[in-house]
């Protein structure tokens, strides 16, 4: 069963547009998904258990505005068994603006590696209709523009790697974009940035889309990849 909530945009969250930014769009219907997961889960003892992050692809056909008011959608579109397959939608004046599909793991927190689902978990998580579909995407290698970013201390989060909101701003700095210029955004978390000081950041541009990766300075240890659409 699908679960919304609904948010008034404050300006604190917003770029210097007055638009909600790109991270903490991804935050906002990540906390959606996290809160209807706990409905879900209620009974269910997931104490050394969590979701991460796999993947999203966001399409974007409206930017939200500071003061907005906004209701955010979370459904559950499958489980297979370490990933549970989601989608978020955002709604403006009865209006669908934004869409994405999320990939999120199930984690042994004790040893951090992903674990198999059990029977009554994967049964709480009864199935919605699906409003959007994830891309079929492939993805460039021939990187032109690069630049190394610093890993702040306020980036770490309490897994003590880089909070996967942060890569956004990492991204976004490294390809100068604001919200105002992203149509679509895709992002595949493969490691994680963990006892790191810098990272390089990597991208090419054709045609208003854009190919990104961040990766080790030291080796090729990747640690996010993805593409955006700009707006044209």
């Amino acid at each position: 069963m699908a679960y919304s909530e609904i948010y008034k945009i404050p300006e604190v969250i917003c770029d210097k547009d007055g638009n909600l930014s790109i991270r903490n769009l991804v935050i906002l219907m990540g906390e959606v998904l996290i809160r209807h997961s706990h409905i879900l889960e209620n009974g269910i003892d997931m104490t050394r258990l969590r979701w991460i992050v796999y993947s999203w692809d966001v399409e974007l056909e409206e930017e939200i505005k500071v003061y907005d008011q906004v209701e955010v959608t979370s459904l559950v579109l499958g489980m297979n068994k370490f990933y549970a397959y989601r989608n978020a939608y955002i709604k403006r004046d009865g209006r669908v603006i934004v869409k994405a599909y999320g990939v999120f793991m199930l984690v042994d927190i004790d040893r951090m590696r992903p674990i198999k689902m059990r029977k009554d978990l994967i049964s709480a998580y009864k199935i919605d209709d699906k409003i959007y579909g994830k891309n079929d995407l492939s993805y460039r290698n021939d990187f032109t523009n690069s630049k190394e970013i610093m890993v702040r201390y306020t980036d770490i989060d309490s897994n003590l790697h880089v909070n996967n909101a942060v890569y956004f701003d990492y991204i976004c700095d490294l390809c100068k974009l604001d919200t105002k210029d992203l149509a679509f955004f895709n992002i595949v978390y493969k490691n994680e940035i963990r006892n790191k000081d810098l990272v390089l950041g990597e991208f090419v541009e054709s045609d208003e889309i854009i190919d990104f990766r961040l990766r080790s300075v030291e080796d090729n240890t990747i640690y996010t990849y993805g593409k955006i659409r700009k707006n044209v």
